[in-house]
């Protein structure tokens, strides 16, 4: 059963930031030789970005090969996601 397009837009907008957010953290453990944190956060990362992009995969193949318009604002919300967990990384750290 395929989910409701707010509750992708919600799935997708939290896993984003999570995923841009704990990248921050990844890299600086990496450069600290913080190898508990880094696996830690490297691990959250790729749970988050995965399925995200599953998600977003699934939105754009249905945009781009059913000019379905309507998930656009799935895609928005993963942008939105990214950005505003860029925003949280550089000003957390």
């Amino acid at each position: 059963m395929e989910q409701s397009i707010p509750i992708q837009c919600i799935i997708i907008f939290v896993t984003q930031l999570i995923f841009i957010g704990f990248r921050a953290v990844n890299i600086k453990a990496i450069a600290n030789k913080n190898i508990p944190t880094a696996l830690i956060s490297g691990a959250i990362i790729h749970l988050s970005w995965l399925i995200s992009i599953t998600i977003g995969v699934v939105n754009a193949n249905k945009i781009m090969n059913n000019f379905e318009v309507k998930y656009i604002p799935v895609i928005l919300c993963s942008l939105a996601g990214g950005l505003i967990g860029t925003y949280y990384g550089i000003k957390r750290n």
